[in-house]
């Protein structure tokens, strides 16, 4: 057999090392506590039972050796070649000579040899007394305690600061959050003087940095200004153009101040009228008028013509303008004339007159009806009799739909123009700043 020793500072630790180095075949014939305070274990590598001890290492300073291997299950009986050497060394000691007759003697059956016993790790308490104690700490110096107190102190300041920093950080966003509700607030309760809907006013305010100076104000109107949808001037008094609405919304007035313009501009040869207005008794006679004053034809459709014959008899002229009848949002022949509209030629320019002087409810029901024949834009009509403008504003907003001319009032030619997004928002704030005053004086008196 082999035999090897192992140092460690307690048995739990060595006998881990045993397990490393040697595996769980090794067996421990001895362990002692050296003067260092260590663990010396010795083991057998490669043990034979039936080897008897003093074929081990001589080692007088050990105590008794325990055999016991590191992993076996149970403990090692005396293997069957070491009993036949037992019963030989009888033999050859005369157990078996004749006795003299009377003559008494003992056998002494030599004890086999204690079989290794497998090794249990030590309970905690066991394993305590076999490892090193752990060594006691020595109290600190004076010097070291106030060090230490000094460190604790130090980070108890730290995190006060830390805390008062994020405290700060905390009032200041909520200062922040609180000013910016208070300058929406203030913002929002200004534009809804022009009439404007929620969802506007909400964007509006959303898209702003607002600083609480007058600057806000605006910067708010230009944005809301830039948020208007509007045709191009360059296409404005020329082409094929056919103005549509309900009754009373100003469709034929708009024809007479843009014919009239333009006659004025041009001269007369470029120009034709034409109506569809056939429902109601003598409605085209309005624009009859128009068309002697101004000397330019005056064409009228009706079940016994067809709109795109008459478009292309005036193919040649600049600017041709088509009057519509005007009807209710629920009448049952506006599918008929919306359907004529939907046959008409491509070039025709379909725009829809919106009055300012209706709710944002009723322009946004128009809307909805006439958008199924691809409206191309619109009209505002009736500024000059409307107390808020920012009901129209609103809806073409909202409906994404492009403003192209904007009339205020009953003069032929002259209240009608190619819409301005800024001169609109201009019109809108001087409307609210006079019939605000006009509100105050009528409920508080002059």
């Amino acid at each position: 057999m082999q035999y090897r020793r192992f140092r460690a500072p307690d048995m739990q630790k060595a006998i881990r090392k045993i397990r490393d180095a040697v595996g769980p075949d090794a067996v421990i014939m001895s362990n002692k506590r050296l003067p260092t305070g260590e663990v010396e274990i010795l083991i057998a590598i490669d043990y034979d039972g039936s080897m008897t001890p003093k074929n081990g290492p001589q080692n007088k300073a050990e105590p008794s050796a325990v055999s016991a291997p590191i992993d076996s299950p149970s403990a090692a009986k005396p293997s069957a070649s070491y009993q036949e050497r037992i019963e030989q060394a009888r033999n050859m000691s005369g157990a078996s000579a004749p006795k003299a007759k009377g003559e008494a003697y003992e056998v002494f059956e030599e004890a086999p040899a204690p079989a290794p016993k497998r090794y249990v790790e030590p309970e905690p308490a066991i394993q305590e007394d076999l490892s090193i104690r752990p060594h006691v700490q020595e109290r600190p110096s004076p010097d070291e305690e106030k060090l230490r107190a000094m460190e604790k102190e130090l980070e108890q300041v730290r995190r006060l600061l830390e805390q008062t920093q994020e405290d700060k950080q905390q009032a200041v966003a909520q200062s922040a959050v609180a000013k910016r509700q208070t300058l929406d607030q203030r913002l929002q309760q200004q534009l809804k003087t022009l009439g404007l809907s929620d969802r506007v006013i909400e964007k509006i305010v959303a898209d702003l940095s607002l600083t609480g100076r007058e600057e806000d104000w605006k910067k708010a109107l230009s944005h809301l200004a830039d948020s208007i949808p509007i045709r191009s001037s360059s296409e404005a008094f020329s082409g094929c153009i056919a103005f549509m609405g309900p009754t009373g919304v100003g469709k034929t007035t708009t024809i007479g101040k843009i014919a009239a313009q333009y006659v004025l501009k041009y001269g007369s040869n470029s120009v034709v009228l034409i109506t569809t207005d056939t429902y109601r008794i003598a409605a085209h006679e309005q624009l009859r008028t128009f068309g002697r004053i101004l000397n330019v034809p005056v064409e009228v459709v009706n079940e016994y013509t067809d709109l795109n014959e008459v478009l292309d008899k005036y193919s040649e002229y600049s600017l041709i303008l088509v009057d519509t009848a005007g009807m209710n949002p629920r009448d049952r022949n506006l599918e008929r004339q919306l359907a004529m509209m939907k046959r008409a030629r491509g070039y025709l320019k379909k725009l829809l007159v919106l009055p300012c002087t209706s709710q944002r409810q009723v322009l946004k029901t128009v809307v909805d009806v006439y958008s199924q024949i691809q409206l191309d834009g619109c009209v505002l009509s009736k500024l000059d009799e409307s107390a808020s403008l920012g009901e129209a504003i609103s809806v073409v907003i909202e409906e994404g739909l492009p403003v192209m001319y904007v009339a205020d009032g009953q003069r032929i030619p002259d209240d009608i123009e190619p819409a301005r997004a800024h001169n609109l928002i201009s019109r809108a704030v001087y409307t609210a700043e006079q019939f605000g005053q006009l509100y105050g004086v009528l409920k508080y008196g002059s």
